[in-house]
């Protein structure tokens, strides 16, 4: 069996869509002849930590070694923080003016040191870095500069035009340019998580080999559980995930208020459930549509359990309202959506989501702005829900997110690469 170094900033204990991916792949590495050893930071100060994700982890019995993270977000110790958007916002301003590739580089010295040491005691036959943080990305060149070991990079992102970056000056722009320009053209092999992305980076790096696409996925695994019978008395719209300062649920709860205005006696049996990190800066606007009764806020939940109310809940939703490059966002959260069979709601643009979503058949889609036409589905949806006449959703296609055959995908190019 080969050895993968897995090179990963957030990992069990931390929770959050970021983890899933690499800690999926970590999973299911060792069924196609790949053995795992992972290389991160200790977690540090984050939003959210998740036990049974850590619980899955220890399951695998995966060699992981972690390292002091030497970051602002290290200094306080591991521990759970709560910010407010506007602030969230301004330090992330703060952070892009000053550190490059991003605020995670104090990882990059320590994990280069932990890494020859691992490098020095076993045969590493490669090495799987995956961004953001782009740190990451720094820390695997400077391996396959000293030791010469191939090196696949995995953007679950964009880089250069992230719809999270916002350049202060055209320097810092172009300094981030030829950053990401020196740093991709060592990878191996480069993979994306879409078809816009893969193409935004293969134009800019022209040194690049052509870039391969992997999505995210789900775990059927996760969704092996008898179902509870849901509540007949109430419909529930369920919204999974943490907001963006600028892609909030305005917009869905404006629209909601409309569809309530014209039929009132649905009042006391619409539930707008939310699970992840709602911001109490959004109770003012609930209040605002008078709609603060129809709130269950459930809060951040354990992976396991923020599933289970994906199989409780009538209808899912989710919006991206993001101003810079929001075609090219893949959110983690559609492809659970998708393996859980029910209705989805979605306020998006053109885009990658909106094609994904087209091929499950089962999606209610509209114009982030279009507040009439997000009516209209919530409408509809209610309708089929009460008529219990819901369409099929397309499984072939859902399927080909299993992240076992998401995995295997990526082994074939582990297998190619290390076969020169």
């Amino acid at each position: 069996m080969k050895n993968v170094l897995v090179i990963v900033y957030y990992f069990p204990p931390m929770g959050g869509s970021g983890v899933q991916r690499p800690l999926k792949f970590v999973k299911y590495l060792r069924e196609f002849g790949w053995n795992p050893i992972v290389l991160c930071p200790e977690p540090g100060a984050y939003h959210a930590f998740d036990d049974s994700l850590q619980k899955e982890l220890t399951t695998l019995n995966v060699e992981v070694h972690r390292v002091k993270g030497k970051t602002l977000l290290h200094k306080s110790g591991n521990r759970k923080v709560n910010l407010s958007s506007s602030i969230e916002n301004y330090l992330r301003k703060v952070s892009q003016f000053f550190w490059f590739p991003d605020n995670k580089k104090g990882w990059i010295k320590p994990g280069f040191q932990k890494a020859k040491e691992i490098i020095a005691d076993k045969s590493i036959d490669l090495v799987f870095a995956t961004a953001p943080p782009y740190s990451n990305l720094i820390l695997a060149k400077k391996i396959k500069e000293e030791f010469n070991i191939p090196v696949v990079m995995d953007l679950r992102d964009d880089w250069l035009e992230s719809h999270l970056l916002s350049y202060p000056t055209q320097l810092h722009y172009l300094k981030m340019s030829k950053i990401e320009s020196e740093t991709l053209k060592v990878a191996d092999q480069i993979i994306a998580i879409n078809n816009l992305i893969a193409s935004a980076v293969d134009k800019r790096n022209v040194n690049t080999k052509k870039v391969k696409v992997i999505s995210h996925g789900f775990d059927p695994e996760d969704f092996a559980f008898k179902n509870e019978n849901r509540d007949s008395e109430k419909i529930s719209f369920l919204y999974s995930g943490t907001f963006y300062p600028e892609s909030g649920p305005e917009k869905f709860i404006e629209a909601m208020a409309l569809f309530l205005n014209e039929n009132s006696s649905l009042n006391d049996k619409i539930e707008l459930q939310f699970q992840g990190n709602l911001n109490n800066e959004y109770s003012s606007l609930f209040k605002q549509y008078g709609l603060e009764k129809n709130v269950i806020n459930f809060g951040f939940l354990p992976h396991s359990e923020a599933v289970k109310n994906l199989m409780k809940a009538d209808v899912l939703w989710l919006n991206n309202s993001h101003k810079k490059n929001s075609s090219t966002l893949s959110l983690g959260k559609t492809y659970e959506y998708m393996a859980s069979k029910k209705p989805i709601i979605a306020l998006v643009p053109e885009g990658d989501i909106k094609d994904t979503l087209k091929e499950y058949g089962f999606a209610y889609i509209s114009d982030p702005k279009d507040i009439t036409g997000l009516a209209k589905n919530i409408e509809t949806v209610i309708t089929l829900l009460s008529e219990e006449i819901l369409p099929t959703p397309n499984e072939s296609f859902i399927n080909k997110f299993d992240r076992r055959l998401l995995t295997k995908k990526l082994v074939s190019i582990f297998n190619v690469i290390t076969e020169y």
